[in-house]
């Protein structure tokens, strides 16, 4: 079978996942005033987007033991039956509840994908797919806005869940006529209390960064202290466990992953904050910043592609790990100083892009047949959860330096604050942030190390 068909099959099922997340967005408003929603309605998108990350690395375990396509079809499906159930829905509890069915579909969609392509296609290689995948993610998450308004003001907004139909129809297609040799497993136990104690773990780790989430961050605290204590128990007697130890001694494995963990919340730092700068402190409108956020995400494609290219004529990849950290934090250290941001926004999309296809290089380079759907998953799981972070850690940075009665002097919120206060917290959270990209290029330099690349994928 050859790699460009593999990969078709593959980018259809990453747009499928990919697009979900953002299409609801533009719709939102909309939404809530047909289902009478208040401020619960956030959990729209937060509901899908916590599912479909605690699921993740459940996917590649059960993949591992089940083959890769059995998995699939169920995730096209469950993500199918989401959609039906979304359209469906008459209240906002309804809605919700769609969301949670349909991000444990989504959330194998994204897992799954990438380990195919790692069944697939060899390390030596791969870069140069991820690339052409970065430009799915982008399209994507360009198109859903616009795919979400225009079904919600010129059809309906139950259009967004219905699209997912036929598309959903065809990628199961694809999936079974062209990737049926990845349906072999194993036979093995499934270590479904770990499964289980795993993804309560995801989840309150994202309900603790949420903010969304009206949870007392005590008792969530509380519940995830406890819940880590039973998980290392559990795993400790598995016969199969869901999280092998054998991968921490993996080289580069433990590394890699804390390095797109840090790339992904210097990502989502610069895509959240940024924007808010712009039209809070500066006075754009909403389109306006949104141009200067395509230049970031054209530039991020074009650093992946460029990246991956690279990758895989040369096969040194620890150099654009390097460059990628470097180049952040110099972006960053330019919008703390407000100095020519759009070419800021050009390093920093550059940099991470240049990240994004090195270190998922590396992970499949150095994981066995038997571990490499649960070894991609958790290095995917590190991707969302370093989103996830980044968007915490930045509004904790930028709350604690405004003054406590910074909000009750202002009738429209942060947008109302006055600018001196606002041009602050920004300029703190993005040296806060350069810090970290410093540490992450750092950690490349005496942690990363060179590995030749295979050309052949290993089967077992």
């Amino acid at each position: 079978m050859s790699p460009q068909r593999i990969f078709a099959s593959v980018a259809l099922v990453i747009a499928l996942g990919s697009l979900e997340k953002s299409i609801v967005t533009t719709p939102l408003s909309i939404i809530g005033q047909d289902l009478n929603a208040g401020q619960a309605l956030t959990w729209v998108v937060t509901a899908y987007l916590l599912a479909a990350t605690a699921v993740l690395p459940v996917y590649g375990k059960l993949s591992d033991i089940f083959g890769r396509v059995k998995m699939l079809n169920v995730s096209i499906v469950l993500f199918m039956l989401g959609s039906i159930a979304c359209g469906l829905s008459d209240t906002l509890g309804q809605l919700i509840a769609s969301r949670v069915l349909q991000g444990l579909g989504g959330g194998g969609l994204i897992a799954l994908a990438f380990t195919v392509i790692a069944d697939s296609i060899p390390a030596r290689i791969v870069g140069k797919y991820q690339g052409y995948i970065s430009i799915v993610y982008a399209v994507s998450s360009i198109a859903g806005p616009l795919l979400g308004g225009f079904f919600a003001e010129h059809l309906n907004w139950r259009w967004i869940f219905w699209v997912n139909l036929p598309l959903g129809i065809l990628a199961l297609w694809m999936v079974n006529r062209n990737l049926s040799h990845l349906s072999k497993g194993r036979k093995s136990p499934f270590d479904w209390k770990g499964a289980a104690l795993l993804i309560s773990v995801t989840t309150l780790v994202l309900l603790l960064l949420s903010p969304e989430s009206q949870l007392p961050i005590g008792w969530v605290a509380g519940a995830l202290l406890l819940s880590l204590v039973l998980l290392y128990i559990v795993e400790k007697f598995a016969k199969d466990p869901i999280l092998p130890a054998r991968l921490a001694r993996l080289p580069g494995y433990l590394v890699s992953v804390s390095l797109i963990l840090c790339s992904q919340l210097l990502m989502f730092a610069v895509l959240v904050y940024f924007p808010l700068q712009l039209q809070w402190q500066k006075g754009l409108t909403a389109s306006e910043s949104g141009l200067f956020m395509m230049i970031f995400m054209f530039s991020i494609t074009t650093g992946a592609f460029i990246g991956g290219k690279s990758i895989a004529r040369w096969g040194n990849y620890k150099i654009f790990v390097m460059i990628g950290f470097l180049m952040t934090s110099l972006a960053l250290w330019q919008l703390h100083f407000d100095f020519e941001v759009k070419l800021a926004l050009i390093f920093a999309g550059l940099g991470l892009g240049f990240t994004l296809p090195a270190l998922s290089v590396v992970v499949q380079n150095v994981l066995p047949p038997r571990d490499r759907g649960i070894g991609m998953s958790l290095f995917n799981f590190g991707r969302e959860l370093g989103g996830a972070i980044g968007v915490a850690v930045c509004s904790a940075i930028f709350h604690f330096q405004l003054p406590d009665n910074a909000l009750a002097d202002s009738a429209n919120g942060l947008a109302g604050v006055e600018t001196k206060l606002l041009e602050s917290g920004f300029n703190t959270t993005y040296l806060v942030m350069a810090a970290v990209a410093v540490v992450a290029f750092i950690l490349a330099i005496f942690a990363l190390k060179t590995q030749s690349l295979s050309d052949e994928v290993e089967l077992e």
